[in-house]
């Protein structure tokens, strides 16, 4: 699997709790933890986003022309 680096900012709040949840163990770094977020995101979210880009493009080709 290729991978893409791309560098994040988060609230410091936010941030201290993955450190924290790094140090309890539950993941071995940041890294881990974000990519980890990321991917439950999208696989709760899939049928929403895609009902979305649906939408979008039904209505991006429906007043296209106008």
């Amino acid at each position: 699997m290729s991978e893409v680096k791309t560098t994040i900012s988060l609230p410091s709040g936010l941030a201290k709790q993955a450190q924290e949840q790094i140090q309890a163990g539950w993941f071995p770094d940041i890294n881990s933890l974000v990519v980890e977020a990321l991917r439950r995101y999208l696989e709760t979210h899939r049928d929403e986003l895609m009902e979305r880009f649906i939408r979008e493009d039904v209505e991006w080709g429906l007043h296209r022309d106008e």
